[in-house]
């Protein structure tokens, strides 16, 4: 087997878990190559060289030592470049980051360089780390711009959203249409029209915009609730949901 290439790259923390007595196992999406796992060697010790970067969320410059084949590769040097210490500052903010992150690692194949994911996972938690609240419009912009991204962007034309007049109408979960009345052939979901213009709001306007908008506490439940139907519809069990349940239970506790 030949000499490792050694990859220097900024990443984002997906996961880190414990592994032996002293090493961390550490998921990555790297800007060079896309989701990749380490292990990063000596992480637990007391006085580890890692510090505090290996926390989820945490954007980090990294050395990895890597070999074609081998499972995991290895980390020998990390340092920050963005802590993201207010994300950890509220239970809302770290529910989305924590969401987000989760998504990613979710979602995304080893070894698949995408930029474009790359540069969408550092501004979302850019802008969630800087903005003075309305935080929870950034989950289902996040997911609409991932699903872009990956393929399924939905379809709807501005004209027919602007022209709802009606208490109800539908989203077409295929195509990501939105109309007055289901169409033969779609597997529909029924939703405000309130809803459904800004699930197309969040759909394509730009992320500042985004962060501005305001939403009643029932109108943004139901479009996370719309958002995650169309994700689901597209990538099944693949949709990933522990940080859901754990800030749920959290949530009851308090």
């Amino acid at each position: 087997m030949g000499l490792p290439n050694i990859l220097h790259t900024e990443a984002v923390v997906l996961r880190s878990i414990d592994f032996s007595e002293t090493s961390r196992i550490v998921t990555l999406f790297t800007r060079q190559k896309g989701k990749m796992g380490v292990i990063a060697k000596g992480a637990r010790a007391a006085k580890s060289r890692f510090g505090s970067t290996l926390e989820p969320m945490n954007q980090i410059s990294t050395v990895i030592h890597c070999k074609t084949g081998r499972e995991l590769q290895i980390l020998s040097e990390a340092s920050h470049v963005k802590h993201h210490d207010t994300l950890r500052s509220s239970i809302e903010r770290m529910e989305t980051g924590l969401r987000i992150i989760e998504l990613v690692n979710a979602l995304m194949q080893n070894d698949q360089k995408n930029e474009r994911v790359y540069g969408l996972l550092m501004a979302s938690l850019i802008a969630l780390e800087e903005a003075p609240g309305r935080t929870g419009n950034l989950w289902p912009f996040f997911q609409l711009r991932l699903a872009s991204i990956l393929g399924f962007e939905p379809t709807f034309e501005k004209d027919v959203v602007n022209e709802i007049d009606s208490d109800d109408a539908v989203l077409d979960l295929n195509s990501g249409q939105i109309s007055l009345v289901a169409e033969p052939g779609y597997v529909s979901v029924s939703s405000s029209r309130k809803t459904l213009r800004a699930f197309a709001v969040l759909a394509r306007a730009e992320l500042s915009d985004v962060m501005r908008m305001e939403l009643d506490s029932e109108t943004a439940a139901s479009v996370e609730h719309l958002v995650a139907s169309y994700l689901r519809h597209h990538v099944d069990d693949q949709y990933p949901t522990r940080s859901a349940r754990v800030f749920a239970q959290l949530s009851a506790r308090s």
